[in-house]
Formats: C-alpha cells, structure tokens, sequence
C-alpha cells in the first residue's frame, strides 16, 4: 500500500495549507473579550450513571453583556459552563462586528486536521485498491474454474473411450 502514501502526503500538505490559511484569518479577525452573564447559567442535574446534565436539557446559552471595540455595550447570548452565576466574567470571542464566535483555529488544529486528512485518504486508496485487487481476483479465479471444468469434462471423455 505504499503507492497510496504520496497521495496521503499531498492531501495532508494540501489540507495543511488550507488549514493554515483559515487560522490566519481567524486569528486576524476575532478577539478575545470578557462578558458578565446577566442570568445564572443552568446548573447541572446529576444523572443516573454519575454524568450530569443541564436542568434545561443541554442547553448552555445564556445571556450576557460585553463591551465592543467602539465602547459601545452588547447584549446577547453566549455559552457559559453550567452553574454559573449570573454577574461572572467569562471569556468569550468576538468577531470585528462584536458578535460572539467560536474561537479561532491554532495551528495545532490544522495538524490534527491534515493529519487526519491524509490518514483518511490513505485508507480510501488502499481500501479501493484492495477492493479492486479481491474483484479481480474473483473474476480470475472463476474464469480458471471454468477452464478446469471443461478441461475435466474432456478428459473424461477421452477416458470413457479408452
């Protein structure tokens, strides 16, 4: 399976590239700010197997206040760990408009991303050409089948005569 390892290389290098140029941008356009939650984030109800979960059913939206670039203040929902108090300060990512984001990809995210790119279409190739490798083989062998049965057949033949 070692013709399908450059191809893995170039998907994982391409994939990286890619990756790379979309933290960049991320990181050009998001900042880091700190909300004050107004309302109390759900507080966590344990479950029967020792997890727990949120009392609204999952959900950790909750409603806070942030100043933007201009001073300038929001109001809007965002996500907090369950249980937390309302008047708490959390972090939260901002886009240039002020609305809240998820946090820009790192470079570390577009490793494992590319890595698992490449991991990915190493494993298509080698399971397509091990597909291709089985159906040609089938067909061989039952093409070979049909020659030996003919062959027995007309050997059988010349033997009754004998």
């Amino acid at each position: 399976m070692l013709v399908a390892l450059p191809l893995a290389v170039l998907v994982g290098s391409t994939t990286y590239r890619g990756q790379l140029a979309v933290s960049a941008e991320q990181q050009a356009s998001r900042h880091l700010a700190t909300a004050t939650l107004i309302e109390d984030a759900p507080t966590p109800v344990p479950a029967t197997d020792g997890a727990y979960l949120s009392a609204d059913g999952g959900s950790t939206g909750v409603h806070a206040r942030w100043t933007v670039a201009g001073g300038a203040e929001r109001i809007g929902t965002i996500a907090a760990d369950p249980g937390t108090t309302a008047g708490s300060e959390v972090p939260v990512w901002l886009s240039n408009a002020g609305d809240p984001v998820p946090a820009p990809m790192t470079s570390s995210d577009a490793v494992t991303t590319s890595v698992l790119a490449g991991i990915f279409s190493w494993l298509v190739v080698a399971l397509g050409l091990t597909a291709v490798y089985w159906s040609v083989r089938l067909v061989l062998d039952r093409r070979r089948a049909v020659r030996w049965d003919r062959e027995w057949l007309h050997a059988g033949e010349r033997w009754a005569r004998s």
